[in-house]
């Protein structure tokens, strides 16, 4: 994403003349979203724009890469396209008209409410800000309370906080994360991963190189981490196919890095027994075993 051509439309845009609205949903229990559209006054949106164009420009120089499941680089931000996150049509249909909410939000609907969106509307196209939101919960016997002429005034429960982060920018279909973990967080893509990892361990099943791989398959879809290592290894099927017809090579790794495998079939599949060996075997599938150039040194990939 170009973060400076979007931070030079912001600047652009009349202050006496912005149209944006600003969103709060949340996903209720039928998976299905519902958004608040609360009036917004001229002061605040202002303000409200601020915010977004601050995030924007904290970003500008930094370096971006494609969005991985299993985790991001420090001092990079990720993109992806907002198509290929299965909730992202669903979110922005709950804040079409005719599915938006614009009364007044119920009490009861405050402290379910899980994210808040902006949206700028532009003639370049909209933008959308992300951002989870804060909840101020009661004080343990007592409350918080505010001064109003001279007067203490005590505060209800229903109050929401927006801080100047943002978590996810959206422009023209392409989609900025500035926090990693808030994409899976207000997306709710967890099943997003765990239909995907499914789709890997199909993969996996076909080249019949695991014994007891219902056990494994069942072991993989109740692990986050290595769920979140398969749904990117959907996308490296070239390289897991590489692994498997190079099975020679897996004994090797096996006894170079002293793994707790067995083999099976004069060593030809892969013994599964327990949880303990799946970041093992799952490191052999994505194969992230090296040894370097420089120091002929062993290792493995940190990210699973």
């Amino acid at each position: 994403m170009d973060v400076t051509n979007l931070v030079t439309i912001i600047n652009r845009l009349d202050e006496q003349d912005l149209d944006m609205r600003l969103y709060f949903t949340r996903k209720k229990p039928n998976g299905r979203y519902q958004s608040y559209s609360p009036t917004v006054g001229p002061d605040l949106q202002i303000e409200l724009k601020g915010m977004g164009l601050k995030a924007l420009e904290k970003v500008q120089d930094a370096e971006q890469r494609e969005f991985s499941p299993i985790g991001t680089i420090e001092g990079c931000i990720e993109t992806c396209q907002a198509n290929d996150v299965t909730s992202f049509n669903e979110i922005l249909q709950s804040m079409e008209e005719d599915y938006v909410n614009r009364q007044q939000i119920p009490d009861e609907e405050v402290s379910r409410l899980t994210f808040y969106c902006l949206k700028i509307f532009t003639t370049h196209g909209d933008i959308l800000f992300f951002r989870r939101v804060t909840k101020f919960n009661k004080l343990k016997g007592g409350f918080f309370g505010k001064f109003a002429n001279n007067d203490f005034r005590k505060l209800d429960d229903t109050l929401l906080g927006i801080d100047p982060n943002v978590d996810i920018v959206i422009f023209n279909g392409e989609m900025l994360i500035l926090n990693h973990i808030s994409l899976e967080r207000i997306f709710s893509i967890h099943d997003q991963y765990q239909e995907k990892a499914t789709r890997t361990l199909g993969l996996v099943q076909s080249a019949n190189k695991i014994t007891n791989f219902e056990q494994f398959r069942e072991d993989c879809l109740s692990d986050a981490r290595v769920t979140r290592a398969l749904t990117k290894l959907l996308n490296e099927e070239t390289r897991m196919s590489q692994v498997f017809a190079n099975f020679e090579n897996v004994i090797n790794v096996i006894d170079i890095f002293d793994l707790k495998i067995e083999l099976a079939e004069e060593n030809t599949k892969i013994v599964y027994e327990d949880k303990s060996q799946l970041m093992d075997i799952t490191r052999l599938i994505r194969d992230s075993f090296y040894k370097t150039y420089m120091g002929n040194r062993d290792g493995y990939d940190e990210g699973i």
